[in-house]
C-alpha cells in the first residue's frame, strides 16, 4: 500500500512564503559567514599571529597540515552555523500551510561555505602561497597579473 505525504498546495500565497523564506534563509548565511570569515581572521592573524610566518619557506608537510586544520575547523564551524540558523523561528510559519523546517536550503550551506571561503583574508593568501610552492600555478596580485593574451603575445 503507497501512502503518500499530504502535501501543502503550491498556491501563489504558498510560493510567496517559500521564496521569502529562501531570500531570508540566504541572508542569514551570507552574513553570518561574513562575520565568521572576519573572526578566522581575528584568530588566525592577531592571536595565532599567523601573519608572521613566511609561508614561501614554511615545510610543506607543516604548511599542508595547518590548511588542512583550518578547512576541518571550518567545516565543524559551518555545520553548527547551519544548525543554529534552522532553531531562528521564521514569521510566516504556517502562512498557507508552509512549514519553515521543510526548507531544503537550509541543510545546504553552501553560500555560509563559500562566504567564510571568500571572505577570509588570511585563508585566501595561504591557498594562493601553497598553490605556487607545491602545485606550480602562478598568482599574481594587481598590475603584475598578465593576461593570457600578453603571454602569448610576448613569446
Amino acid at each position: 500500500m503507497n501512502i503518500k505525504k499530504s502535501e501543502p498546495p503550491y498556491t501563489p500565497a504558498f510560493v510567496s512564503v517559500k521564496l521569502i523564506d529562501i531570500g531570508v534563509t540566504y541572508t542569514y548565511f551570507f552574513v553570518i559567514g561574513l562575520v565568521v570569515a572576519k573572526l578566522f581572521d581575528y584568530l588566525y592573524l592577531t592571536i595565532l599571529k599567523e601573519d608572521k610566518i613566511d609561508w614561501k619557506t614554511y615545510p610543506i608537510p607543516l604548511f599542508t597540515a595547518n590548511l588542512i586544520l583550518h578547512f576541518f575547523l571550518i567545516g565543524i564551524t559551518v555545520y553548527f552555523i547551519r544548525n543554529l540558523v534552522q532553531l531562528i523561528p521564521y514569521p510566516l510559519e504556517g502562512v498557507a500551510g508552509y512549514q519553515h523546517r521543510r526548507l531544503k536550503e537550509l541543510g545546504g550551506g553552501a553560500i555560509l561555505t563559500f562566504m567564510i571561503f571568500i571572505f577570509q583574508q588570511d585563508l585566501t593568501n595561504k591557498i594562493k602561497i601553497y598553490g605556487n610552492r607545491v602545485m606550480g600555478t602562478h598568482y599574481k596580485k594587481g598590475e603584475e597579473a598578465e593576461t593570457a593574451n600578453e603571454i602569448e603575445e610576448s613569446s
